[in-house]
């Protein structure tokens, strides 16, 4: 598929999946990287009660080993294709009127990274949207999120799951789970969707099988909900400037 198809298929139904976005070694020590980083959470259990679910959020603060798979050229070709303001969309005055109205109206992108699990016995994750603005829905993409399997995606072990074609919607009452579909994955494809697109992740019904993924977290940086943290003055200077433009 190539990357016209990916943004024909996100304007459409609200998501795509790029098969085989990383391979091999690489992707063996993403799988070991994003193990040695996970802590535990509660987490609401299908059997009723808590779990201990796994998570870690500000993963770019405290990890360099993620920082390519941030500016993967494939990756950043399709984000920077679906966040390009060149793409008006319905509300546009709206929306344009809201971004005037910030104390900063940066239109650069922005990454946020952190690691999920779905652990087993772990109940779903609420249909939900990624970010809602006072605009109109719908309005063009503001936030672009994706998710890198580290494990595979099954409806067993709680696969995310989409409402295809919601990022349409002009309501924000949330559907039932019954509209929702599973994203099947193996591990090293990627879900890219808009954020307006209403999502969230079945139960793992499994007894052993987590359901790890990388969240990489596109979005303009006038968006102030997905900061991150600071880092060293020496760390950041060792970075890349692509890195650098998108962190």
């Amino acid at each position: 598929m190539n990357i016209t198809d990916i943004i024909s298929e996100i304007d459409q139904d609200g998501y795509s999946i790029v098969r085989e976005l990383i391979t091999g070694d690489r992707l063996k020590q993403l799988q070991e990287d994003s193990e040695a980083l996970l802590i535990n959470i509660d987490a609401k259990s299908i059997d009723g009660g808590t779990i201990q679910g796994r998570m870690h959020k500000g993963t770019f603060s405290v990890s360099r080993g993620f920082d390519d798979i941030i500016i993967h050229p494939v990756l950043l070709d399709i984000v920077r294709a679906v966040l390009n303001p060149a793409r008006p969309g319905p509300h546009e005055e709206a929306l344009t009127d809201h971004i005037k109205s910030l104390p900063n109206p940066d239109s650069e992108i922005s990454c946020n990274i952190m690691i999920k699990d779905a652990a087993p016995r772990e109940d779903v994750r609420s249909i939900h949207r990624d970010l809602r603005i006072p605009v109109p829905r719908p309005h063009r993409t503001v936030v672009c999120n994706s998710l890198l399997a580290l494990d595979r995606f099954t409806i067993e072990n709680g696969a995310t799951c989409v409402v295809p074609g919601s990022h349409k919607w002009e309501s924000d009452e949330a559907p039932g789970m019954e509209k929702a579909m599973p994203v099947l994955m193996n591990p090293g494809d990627i879900v890219i969707f808009d954020g307006l697109l209403w999502h969230g992740h079945f139960p793992n019904c499994s007894f052993n099988a987590s359901r790890k993924c990388l969240n990489l977290n596109y979005h303009y940086r006038w968006i102030r909900n997905y900061p991150n943290p600071k880092l060293p003055d020496d760390v950041w200077q060792n970075l890349s400037e692509e890195l650098r433009k998108v962190v």
